[in-house]
């Protein structure tokens, strides 16, 4: 036999069992600074132990906030999001707000139902990592009016917020890192076209162009998502190369178990990636990496995303621009 819903507690349930008006217990439960301790922590017990959970609807309702962001990012799988991910949803709870994330795996399509469902869910913001197909969802933010900080890409025809990081420094640090090692085969192993990816590949040519008698190239990937092992051994067997820059750890990471897989020992081979993951993850690999502040970035993105709900519209678009460095580790040790 079905078991019958249990009836849901609501704030006049509390108030009567407390003795206490709805206006009252509403404000304890928001803990209101005009409202007496022994009052609010009296009906705050109460309502836990009545079961009283907040309706969040009802409250956004009320207040015209939700108290939610979304965060939309490219591919969760890699350890790079989901470092960000635990960065924004610490920083958000400072403003007491809630995260909800979304997967786009690049595809513009997912990215305009991420939009659309966050729209639908009244979030107060968006957070977004943009895959760079089309512009038109965050259009569609600018035209409901809702708040949108892009994450370390820009569009250079758009007037957005974004927080970034040097790619092109970045890019430079770990061309002229692999040339000052001596390697002379260098292969940037690039993403498809988006802004860091122009942008880190721009430092990998400035680099190249600074070491005479050095020859390098530049493959760009199908997918971000894959396609490592193909391209690395139809390259090596055209020309072998003696080091690989990677746009992400992600793929420098692919790149070293392609290697192995092809007979080539991964310590033959120079290699440097982009995120430097391993500040946060421990990896059986010690990889160089260009290096960014993951809590800064955090920490900008959430700062700025918040000044534009509080309705601070000055100096928009703002593009903050955080450093690069390169850390250093045995991956590419000659």
């Amino acid at each position: 036999m079905q078991q019958p819903k249990s009836k849901r507690i609501t704030l006049k349930d509390v108030a009567t069992a407390t003795g206490y008006s709805v206006n009252t217990v509403s404000k304890a439960l928001r803990d209101a600074p005009d409202l007496n301790t022994q009052t609010k922590a009296a009906i705050c017990a109460a309502a836990r132990e009545m079961g009283y959970v907040v309706n969040d609807m009802a409250s956004a309702l009320r207040s015209g906030y939700s108290n939610v962001l979304a965060l939309i990012v490219s591919d969760i799988s890699n350890p790079f999001f989901g470092i960000l991910c635990k960065e924004v949803e610490q920083q958000a709870a400072k403003y007491n707000y809630t995260v909800i994330v979304f997967n786009t795996e690049e595809d513009s399509a997912r990215e305009d139902r991420a939009i659309r469902t966050a729209l639908s869910k009244n979030v107060d913001g968006v957070l977004l990592t943009p895959s760079q197909h089309s512009a038109e969802g965050i259009r569609l933010l600018q035209e409901m009016g809702k708040p949108c900080v892009l994450i370390g890409r820009f569009f250079a025809d758009l007037s957005a917020d974004a927080v970034l990081f040097d790619d092109e420094n970045g890019g430079y640090l770990a061309g002229k890192h692999l040339t000052e090692q001596g390697y002379r085969n260098i292969l940037m192993l690039n993403a498809p076209y988006n802004s860091s990816a122009r942008d880190r590949a721009a430092g990998f040519a400035r680099a190249m162009a600074e070491a005479p008698g050095v020859r390098s190239r530049t493959i760009t990937l199908d997918s971000p998502l894959g396609g490592v092992a193909q391209v690395l051994s139809s390259e090596y067997q055209k020309e072998p190369f003696d080091a690989i820059f990677a746009y992400s750890d992600l793929l420098a990471m692919e790149a070293a178990s392609t290697l192995e897989q092809l007979g080539i020992c991964p310590g033959k081979i120079g290699l440097v990636g982009f995120d430097d993951i391993q500040s946060r993850l421990s990896l059986p690999m010690p990889l160089t990496s260009v290096s960014v502040g993951k809590a800064a970035f955090g920490q900008a993105l959430v700062s700025l995303l918040m000044r534009r709900i509080g309705e601070d519209n000055g100096d928009f678009p703002s593009r903050i621009v955080l450093p690069t460095s390169l850390t250093i580790r045995k991956s590419t040790e000659k």
